[in-house]
């Protein structure tokens, strides 16, 4: 993610977004359950999320950069509602009967909270 320059910042985090959500999908429900659970399940460490947030911090300031983010919520805070989508979509996909795409199912959400922090800011 980090070596393309030819996309913009939004497409970067659509992209990164649906490669993992892809790579759950591939995985399965209870492969992915299985791997939040040790995740979340380690009491001395948090769920280490830190490289990804990094990553979407600096696409969130890129967006800011260019003008096309209006928000001016700081980018770490972006990039910790992003993660949340993304935990909270991998939850609802693992406990309930969603039979859409895991990918089309965050996509969705995600697209709203981007055009979002595009358009109307605070």
């Amino acid at each position: 993610m980090k070596k393309n320059k030819r996309t913009n910042w939004r497409e970067q985090i659509e992209q990164l977004f649906h490669e993992l959500t892809t790579m759950h999908e591939q995985l399965g429900r209870k492969v992915t359950k299985s791997m939040l659970h040790i995740y979340t399940a380690k009491k001395k460490q948090p769920l280490e999320l830190t490289p990804l947030i990094d990553l979407l911090v600096g696409l969130f300031e890129e967006g800011k950069r260019c003008g096309d983010i209006q928000t001016r919520h700081p980018s770490s805070l972006l990039a910790l509602m992003a993660v949340q989508l993304y935990v909270g979509a991998l939850q609802l996909w693992i406990f309930s009967h969603i039979t859409e795409p895991l990918p089309t199912f965050l996509h969705e959400t995600l697209h709203l909270f981007l055009c979002y922090i595009e358009k109307e800011g605070d």
